[in-house]
């Protein structure tokens, strides 16, 4: 489980860079509306993975700091533009599959390493909007 709790950590610290992208962007730019489906996705991502901690008998909030208990990093002191919130989120988003991959490899749990592969597959199809959404 502790491979799962280090990508829960990791889809924890996406969720403050998705809140902050969020609130750089003007609600006027077609690239809020995709940060509102990611911050959909990406609260789901971490249901997912805290439900996994349960049915093992584990509160995963136990061993690491909730989003209120996080100072978030300050990814743009300025006004971004599009792209560059969207080439950031974009490389958050391999990053994090990469890391939700090489998880669920040695994940030995079968649910568990089911959840993380479900991760997977939505992690890379977000990380594919993000890509083609300019």
């Amino acid at each position: 489980m502790a491979a799962l709790n280090q990508v829960l950590s990791e889809v924890i610290d996406v969720v403050q860079d998705v809140k902050q992208a969020h609130r750089k962007v003007p609600e006027t730019h077609a690239l809020h509306a995709q940060l509102d489906a990611l911050f959909d996705d990406v609260r789901t991502w971490a249901q997912l993975l805290m439900e996994q901690d349960e049915a093992s008998g584990v509160s995963a909030l136990a061993s690491m700091p909730s989003v209120a208990g996080r100072t978030p990093r300050n990814l743009w002191p300025g006004a971004p533009s599009d792209d560059e919130v969207r080439d950031l989120i974009r490389s958050e988003l391999d990053r994090l599959g990469e890391h939700v991959a090489a998880a669920s490899a040695v994940q030995e749990d079968d649910a568990a390493r089911a959840a993380l592969a479900e991760v997977t597959r939505r992690v890379h199809a977000r990380s594919q909007s993000f890509s083609t959404g300019r």
